[in-house]
C-alpha cells in the first residue's frame, strides 16, 4: 500500500516509517500492531533496533497504548530470557506518564534503576524521572488535593448570614471606584454592596449589588461565602462592578458539584442590558445533573420587577425592584443602558409612613430631574465618581458633586433621607468626610427652619447600616446608633472610622 520503502515483514525496512506523511504512519501502525508484535517476538533479543523504531514511533505520534504494549512485550520477553529489562522498563515507564498513569511509571521507574544499579550505572535516565516524580510531580499533586480538599471544606461552611449579619442590613463593601484596583499601590479595593432582607417566609436572603474588584475577598473576611448569596444585582457592565462576578459563579459551580447536600443552588442575576452581554456564556450554567444554576432577569428603565422564573420576589428574597434610569455608556452595548434602582422593601421606614425603599443610583451623570426618580427613598446609594474639572460643566460619565447636590435636593428636600456616599476616585483620599458634608450642607433647604435629618455618610468598607431603624455600627464598640448621631474620623486617609458624636 506504501510502496517498497516499508515492508510489514522485513523490519530492516521499518526504519523508513519516518518517510512516510503523520496520517499514514499512524494508520499503519495502528492497522498492523497485532502481526508487528508477533514479527518482533520471533527476533532475537540482541537486535533491540527494530523495537525501538516501532515503539518511539508510536511515542512520538501520541499512541501511547500501542507503544505500551510493544514495551510490555519487549519486557516480558527479557525477563523469561533473564536479560536486562531496564531498558524496556523505563520506556514502558513513560508511556504509563504520558497517560497519567503515574504510580505504575514510578513502578517502572523503580524496576529500571533497580537493572541500572546492577550494571553499576549510577546517574541513567530511570534515576533522574525517579527525582522529578518524587521531588516534583508527588508533592505537587499533594499540593493539588489538598487544596481541592480545603476547598471542598470551604465551601460546605454551613450558610452563616443569620449569624454574621442578621436580616435588614447594608454593608458597603467597597472603597474606591473605577479602575484604580487595578494600577493602585495602596489599599484599593473595589468591592460593591452586601444588603440583607427578610423574605414572607421569614428566611434572611443575601443580594449582592455590584460585586467589583475585591468584592469577594471582603466579604470572605467578614466571615461569609458563597452559601450566603442568593442572589446578584448589576446596575452595568464596567469591571469595577462586575469583576467578582465570574468569581462568583465560579465558586456556585464548585458549589454545586461538592456540596454534601448534594442540592443544586440557583442565583438570581439582575442586571443590565450590558451585562447581559457581557455573562450571556455564563448565564445557562447548569450543575453535573443538569440542573440550571442561574436565573437571569433584564433590567431596563421603567421596568416594575416583581418576579423571576415566575415566582414571587417579596416571597422570595423580600424586595421587588423599580428600574430607573442612569446616563453612563456601558461597554459591552456603547450606549447609555446602565441602569438605577429603587428596591422595595417589606418592612417600615423608621422616618416615614411607608415601607423602607433603598435607592441605588449607579454610575451616571446627571440630568434634571433625576432626583425625583428616588423621591420615595429612605437610604440611597449615591456613586460621586469625581468631581467637576470644567467650570460650569457637569461630569459626563458620574455625578460629581453638582449631580449629587442636585440629585439630593430633588429627591428629598426638607424630607429625612440618609444618603450614602460611594465610588470615590482615590484622588477623595482623606477629603471624604469634608465632601459629605459639603453634599449636605448644599442640598439643604434655603428657606431656613427646622432642619432636615438628612444625612450624607461617606462610605468605607466598614460601614454596616441596620435598616429597620437606620442606625449605623459604630467601629471600635459594634455598637448601632441613629445615623444623624454618627461622626466621620478620617485621621487615617486610607480607613474611614464611624463614631457615635454624642
Amino acid at each position: 500500500m506504501y510502496g517498497d520503502s516499508l515492508e510489514l515483514t522485513d523490519p530492516h525496512t521499518w526504519r523508513n516509517i519516518r518517510r512516510l506523511r503523520y496520517v499514514q504512519r499512524k494508520d499503519w501502525l495502528e492497522k498492523n500492531l497485532k502481526d508487528l508484535i508477533k514479527i518482533l517476538e520471533k527476533l532475537p533479543l540482541e537486535n533491540l533496533e527494530p523495537w525501538q523504531i516501532l515503539g518511539q514511533s508510536c511515542i512520538d505520534d501520541n499512541l501511547y497504548q500501542e507503544a505500551e504494549q510493544i514495551y510490555d512485550h519487549l519486557y516480558h520477553k527479557t525477563q523469561k530470557c533473564h536479560g536486562d529489562t531496564g531498558q524496556a522498563a523505563y520506556y514502558r515507564g513513560i508511556t504509563h506518564f504520558l497517560q497519567g498513569r503515574f504510580q505504575d511509571a514510578y513502578k517502572d521507574f523503580k524496576l529500571s534503576r533497580q537493572n541500572d544499579l546492577q550494571s553499576k550505572t549510577f546517574s541513567g535516565p530511570s534515576a533522574r524521572a525517579i527525582a522529578y516524580m518524587e521531588e516534583t510531580l508527588f508533592p505537587t499533586r499533594d499540593i493539588i488535593h489538598r487544596n481541592h480538599d480545603k476547598l471542598v471544606k470551604d465551601i460546605n461552611i454551613p450558610r452563616n448570614l443569620d449569624h454574621i449579619m442578621g436580616p435588614n442590613q447594608l454593608r458597603t463593601i467597597h472603597k474606591w471606584n473605577s479602575a484604580s484596583p487595578l494600577y493602585s499601590r495602596g489599599i484599593s479595593q473595589g468591592g460593591g454592596y452586601f444588603l440583607t432582607l427578610k423574605n414572607s417566609s421569614g428566611h434572611t436572603k443575601g443580594i449582592a449589588i455590584d460585586p467589583g474588584y475585591d468584592f469577594f475577598d471582603i466579604f470572605r473576611d467578614i466571615g461569609l461565602g458563597i452559601a450566603d448569596i442568593d442572589a446578584i444585582i448589576i446596575t452595568h457592565d464596567h469591571d469595577d462592578h462586575t469583576e467578582s462576578v465570574e468569581g462568583i459563579l465560579s465558586l456556585l459551580a464548585k458549589y454545586n458539584d461538592y456540596n454534601e447536600q448534594h442540592k443544586t443552588k440557583v442565583l438570581d442575576i439582575f442586571g443590565s442590558a450590558g451585562t447581559l452581554l457581557k455573562f450571556h456564556g455564563l448565564l445557562s450554567a447548569t450543575d453535573l445533573f443538569g440542573n440550571r444554576e442561574i436565573n437571569f432577569k433584564l433590567l431596563i428603565p421603567g421596568s416594575e420587577i416583581t418576579e423571576i422564573e415566575g415566582q414571587s420576589l417579596l416571597e422570595k428574597h423580600g424586595f421587588t425592584i423599580s428600574v430607573k434610569p442612569a446616563f453612563h455608556t456601558e461597554c459591552w452595548t456603547s450606549q447609555e443602558s446602565a441602569v438605577g434602582l429603587v428596591l422595595h422593601t417589606t418592612f417600615p421606614d423608621p422616618k416615614n409612613s411607608d415601607n423602607l425603599k433603598i435607592g441605588i443610583t449607579g454610575d451616571t451623570h446627571y440630568k434634571i430631574g433625576l432626583g425625583r426618580e428616588y423621591k420615595d427613598c429612605g437610604v440611597l446609594l449615591l456613586n460621586i465618581g469625581s468631581v467637576e474639572k470644567e467650570e460650569g460643566k457637569y461630569l459626563t460619565q458620574h455625578l460629581g458633586m453638582l449631580g449629587c447636590i442636585n440629585l439630593l435636593k430633588e429627591a428629598r428636600l426638607g424630607k429625612p433621607l440618609l444618603a450614602i456616599l460611594t465610588e470615590f476616585g482615590e484622588e477623595f483620599s482623606g477629603k471624604r468626610e469634608i465632601i459629605s458634608r459639603i453634599l449636605e450642607n448644599w442640598a439643604q433647604p434655603m428657606s431656613g427652619g427646622k432642619k432636615s435629618e438628612l444625612r450624607v455618610i461617606p462610605a468605607d468598607v466598614h460601614l454596616e447600616v441596620r435598616l429597620s431603624d437606620l442606625n449605623i455600627r459604630e467601629t471600635d464598640t459594634n455598637v448601632f446608633f441613629p445615623y444623624n448621631m454618627i461622626e466621620i474620623d478620617e485621621s487615617d486617609p486610607e480607613v474611614l472610622r464611624y463614631k457615635f458624636s454624642g
